[in-house]
């Protein structure tokens, strides 16, 4: 994708943010102030257990010329089994309504033997699950032909390790020739609850392979940082923000997501607001945070 000029005549990453389809009047300010729009297929899903195509076309009405870029949660792909049919099918209605720039997923699992869990566990940065989605992960290449990214999980459950976990992205993004998502409120919540140590992982990292950044806000729960989008991004992620987009020199887009179930809490405003605080800092003129 083009990337968008600075005011100083540099380049910068497009700025994004996440839709889950509702509320409705949350449209005009993400199609005033945004780049790309992350589109949640999961999220669009009607009654009938098909994209609501009413939802689709509130979007094409109100920002039928801003990019997408499709942000799954449910395929599921580390399941041992077999990963979720339901969501490819919910993907491939998507596709056809609208083409993105590229589509991306989590790196964790959603359903065990063909059971939702109702919650997402971060995979175990083993050899055995590495190989699994590296050719899950390829899989899903060739059978839509478009860039597929993948995003790190943040879990409050224990979880084995044979690499850490910047070299388990490291080989994914070797393997396969895909970017990686980098979310960096997850990063915070691992590191908080003891699974992560910042500074190695950001020495280890391959910036290089980092093409779209997340930023959101989440909640502290009985002495666990979770990975819930229901709030504005903090000082310490906006910092860094700061410091991955003086590595990531392959990045594309930074998405501040927010859940749509928070909305009414935040209001529109503050969430306009938000999106240009984050495009602030998009800008190589402006300063990092200290």
């Amino acid at each position: 994708m083009p990337l968008a000029p600075s005011a100083g005549g540099g380049l910068r990453p497009a700025l994004g943010v996440s839709w889950e389809g509702r509320p409705a009047a949350l449209l005009p300010t993400l199609a005033a102030r945004a780049d790309v729009i992350e589109v949640v297929p999961d999220a669009l899903r009607g009654p009938d257990g098909e994209v609501n195509r009413t939802l689709l076309d509130e979007l094409d009405r109100e920002a039928p010329d801003v990019p997408l870029t499709y942000h799954g949660i449910g395929l599921s792909i580390g399941s041992v089994d077999a990963w979720n049919d339901d969501y490819l099918r919910l993907l491939d209605q998507v596709l056809a309504w609208r083409e993105p720039l590229w589509h991306s997923e989590h790196l964790g699992f959603t359903h065990v033997d063909g059971a939702f869990l109702g919650t997402m566990p971060a995979l175990p940065t083993t050899q055995e699950s590495l190989e699994l989605v590296i050719e899950r992960s390829r899989s899903m290449r060739e059978r839509y032909g478009r860039e597929f990214l993948l995003e790190h999980v943040a879990s409050p459950l224990d979880r084995p390790a044979d690499l850490t976990l910047a070299a388990y992205l490291n080989t994914l993004a070797a393997e396969t020739g895909s970017r990686l998502l980098l979310d960096l409120h997850n990063i915070e919540c691992d590191v908080d609850n003891g699974y992560l140590r910042l500074d190695e992982f950001l020495d280890e990292l391959d910036w290089t392979a980092v093409g779209e950044i997340h930023v959101a806000g989440g909640v502290w729960h009985d002495g666990w940082h979770l990975d819930v989008h229901t709030g504005l991004v903090a000082d310490s992620t906006m910092a860094l923000l700061g410091t991955a987009l003086e590595r990531a020199t392959n990045l594309d887009l930074v998405v501040y997501e927010v859940l749509a179930s928070a909305v009414p809490r935040l209001g529109v405003d503050a969430i306009g607001d938000q999106l240009d605080t984050v495009r602030a800092l998009l800008s190589p003129a402006t300063p990092v945070p200290a």
